[in-house]
């Protein structure tokens, strides 16, 4: 698998973790007491999936200006650690 496949997803992977753990729960039985039917639930889980990609493709980008960034600023990363 290409390198960048696998850090999106690891990215994504990531990223759903935190999206999950800051949405409040819903499962079938219901959000706080209010019912949630299955298609609304499949949607909300196709959203979140979507999300933690969108997200990632972000981490990605941000990823590569971080490289470009240091490489043209590493004169003065060395410069600083001597």
């Amino acid at each position: 698998m290409e390198e960048a496949q696998i850090l999106l997803d690891q990215f994504a992977a990531s990223a759903l973790n935190a999206l999950i753990t800051k949405m409040p729960f819903l499962d079938k039985e219901g959000k706080i007491g209010e019912k949630v039917g299955e298609d609304e639930l499949l949607q909300i889980k196709k959203n979140l999936a979507k999300s933690a990609y969108e997200y990632a493709s972000w981490m990605l980008i941000a990823r590569e200006e971080q490289k470009e960034w240091l490489k043209e600023n590493e004169a003065a990363f060395k410069q600083s650690n001597q």
